[in-house]
């Protein structure tokens, strides 16, 4: 009786490797990686441009988000992308929007720009003791005492005012502490304003901070004398 014969199984073969048919993708891809650098460079000037001449700081976010979707534009001009799938768009477009957002932190903060306003780090009253000049949290009546402030700027706090109708005080310059000084307070960034007394009561203050580029931040605090 003669054996069925089995079914033969096709055996499966690996494509021949083109060597220079995948070279030639690695560089293209490396020149439009590059490419996609360079054009988020040039977007991210342009953007720092306009913060810088016309002020609109909302809307450079936007060119930012909008700009990786115009190299579909570009990147035909200057490179094949007939073989270009969906997924081969992804890689260049992130690799450029992250490239924009590392540039314009770059450009936005010295020495190239300063955008962020001054911050107020901390509020300290000091009063005359034996001599000596004490932190204190309570003020007497007609009670000399010196108000300190902590102004901070990642460029350069340019002035520092004081203003309090009750105290008598209209937009009154608050100078830097220099080191030592008079008061034994350390530190770089304190402003002050010494008083001679002041009656009893409530009194509120609004302290206002401009750095060199303009951006300013304002503060209230309150005073309870007595």
């Amino acid at each position: 009786m003669a054996k069925k014969k089995g079914k033969r199984e096709e055996i499966f073969t690996f494509p021949e490797f083109n060597r220079d048919e995948y070279r030639t993708k690695e560089i293209r891809d490396s020149k439009v990686t590059l490419f996609s650098v360079f054009y988020a460079l040039v977007v991210a000037v342009v953007c720092y441009s306009l913060v810088r001449m016309a002020g609109i700081g909302g809307w450079v976010t936007i060119i930012g988000f909008i700009a990786p979707f115009g190299l579909t534009r570009v990147l035909p001009l200057i490179f094949d992308t007939s073989e270009f799938e969906r997924k081969n768009w992804i890689g260049p477009m992130f690799m450029s929007f992250m490239a924009w957002l590392g540039f314009m932190i770059l450009l936005s903060n010295p020495p190239f720009n300063d955008i962020a306003k001054p911050k107020f780090q901390g509020v300290d009253m000091y009063v005359e003791m034996d001599g000596k000049w004490n932190e204190t949290m309570e003020i007497g009546e007609d009670t000399p005492f010196v108000l300190v402030v902590s102004v901070k700027d990642n460029w350069e706090v340019e002035t520092v005012t004081i203003t309090s109708g009750a105290a008598g005080l209209n937009s009154q310059s608050m100078p830097k502490l220099e080191q030592n000084n008079e008061y034994n307070i350390t530190g770089n960034s304190w402003h002050y304003h010494e008083f001679d007394g002041l009656k009893s009561g409530s009194y509120s203050f609004t302290i206002n901070a401009a750095d060199s580029e303009g951006n300013s931040n304002s503060k209230r605090i309150s005073i309870t004398i007595g």
